[in-house]
């Protein structure tokens, strides 16, 4: 699978939540570094006269610490000021720009870290004339102290720095961490720092994780690459029902999502037969969508069951259950397949369409009625057609299309319990629209014959039909 893991977020602002900490200095906190630069070099090469100004004359030890503290302090304030510079144009311009996002905390630090490490270095080599090498031999020694105390620590600080180094992760990116144990967790990157990353979940809980486990444990970045990935859920369906049947029940449910922005439909969705338990047959339904664009895979998840239970009920369907009942007597049917009178009076008192009708009237359209099982890109209607007849589709999808400049250009679709034809049935009307199956199909054709009958009697229904 391409990708792995509903909900719909209240707003994609409130899902995106903060991607970066600012953190803004007042203009005092930014002129102080080059205010000391200044003061320490007209310090540094004024010395006799602020003496002079201040009172000592000449004391040669005043002298030498005033010249050291001043160099000590213009070394500091040149680091801090191109700590500074590096920061606002290196990170926050050109890096920000070329990656299309904020630079991770953690990346400045170390640059900031690594500034002031050669400050300190031509401090003490430059100013107090003092051997550079036994300097960085000692801080050395003192690394390697830290490293086995604070070993776990520094694990979290180098993971940290592979993976912005990398780029496998970034801030904002939506990342599913798996715990091991059934412990699965989704969320954004909000920000990484030295030592952990915050991440933010669907529900806005900020979740605090330290570098090392994202290092250790198996995390899938759900948002890059930025391209369509395979889901799929999977219903329980009873062995009694054809599994032709409701493969194409499930396929149209399926195909009626197109039109949903962030559904893929370049890769086509599947329907398969996963396995099959005590309950019944899993039907496994694939599909592609973009994830978080615009919707989570949560959601998408809700939207396909939805529209599935939806095709199933309309057809007569019901998921399987555990089987735990007692009979003495034959067993009652709990599926409708259509093929009888019984099965087709009680899929057409499902239709909205003809719930005014007393059961007898229904009974009497049901062994009038002509069931058709059509083929995928069959044509059922065609447009200036002559046409007495009112047709219902009960399962399958369909694409009502019509010519516009010499071509036909699809309008709407039709998916289980819509009807269409009746205004060719009621004015004589020629057909206003051309309608072919998307896929496999059943459609009930009821002739003017069988419904003038009833009309005659129940004239009100004309009018529900108008």
């Amino acid at each position: 699978m391409a990708g792995h893991r509903v909900f719909l977020s209240p707003s994609e602002e409130d899902l995106k939540g903060p991607t970066h900490v600012s953190r803004r200095k007042s203009p005092l906190a930014r002129w102080i570094p080059v205010s000391l630069l200044l003061l320490s070099l007209v310090a540094a090469f004024n010395q006799k006269d602020i003496l002079e100004l201040v009172g000592f004359n000449g004391n040669v030890n005043i002298q030498a610490f005033w010249s050291y503290g001043a160099l000590t302090l213009a070394w500091l304030a040149g680091a801090a000021l191109l700590n500074q510079l590096v920061r606002q144009i290196l990170w926050d311009r050109l890096v920000a720009r070329a990656i299309g996002g904020p630079v991770p905390g953690v990346l400045k630090e170390i640059s900031a870290f690594i500034v002031y490490l050669i400050a300190l270095t031509c401090i003490v080599g430059l100013v107090f004339e003092r051997s550079v090498t036994g300097f960085l031999a000692a801080l050395g020694a003192g690394g390697v102290v830290l490293g086995f105390a604070l070993r776990d620590l520094f694990v979290d600080i180098f993971t940290g720095l592979a993976i912005n180094i990398d780029r496998t992760l970034a801030i904002g990116d939506w990342i599913e961490i798996d715990e091991g144990g059934g412990n699965v967790t989704v969320a954004r990157i909000r920000e990484m720092g030295w030592r952990c990353t915050s991440l933010v979940t669907e529900e806005q809980t900020t979740v605090i994780v330290p570098n090392g486990m994202l290092g250790r444990e198996r995390v899938v970045n759900i948002t890059q690459p930025i391209e369509p990935t395979r889901y799929e859920v999977s219903v329980t369906v009873d062995y009694s029902v054809p599994g032709d049947r409701v493969k194409r029940v499930l396929l149209a449910s399926l195909k009626a999502l197109a039109t949903e922005r962030g559904f893929d439909s370049t890769h086509t969705p599947v329907v398969l037969i996963d396995k099959a338990s005590s309950r019944g047959a899993d039907y496994l339904l694939r599909y592609w969508i973009l994830p978080w664009d615009p919707q989570s895979p949560t959601a998408w998840k809700d939207l396909v069951l939805s529209s599935a239970l939806h095709h199933l009920r309309t057809a007569g369907i019901s998921l399987a259950y555990p089987k735990t009942d007692i009979f003495h007597a034959p067993m009652p049917a709990r599926q409708i397949d259509g093929q009888t009178v019984d099965d087709e009076i009680k899929l057409l008192a499902k239709i909205d369409l003809f719930e005014p009708l007393q059961p007898d009237e229904i009974r009497h359209l049901a062994q009038t009625l002509h069931r058709h099982l059509t083929q995928a890109g069959q044509t059922l209607v065609h447009s200036g057609e002559e046409g007495e007849s009112l047709f219902v589709l009960i399962e399958g999808l369909l694409s009502v299309h019509v010519e516009r400049d010499g071509q036909l250009q699809q309008v709407a679709m039709l998916g289980p319990g819509q009807c269409f034809g009746e205004m060719s049935l009621l004015t004589g009307a020629r057909r206003s629209a051309t309608v072919i199956c998307v896929t496999e199909s059943v459609v009930y054709e009821i002739r003017k014959e069988a419904l003038q009958h009833v009309m005659q009697q129940r004239p009100e229904l004309v009018e529900h039909l108008s």
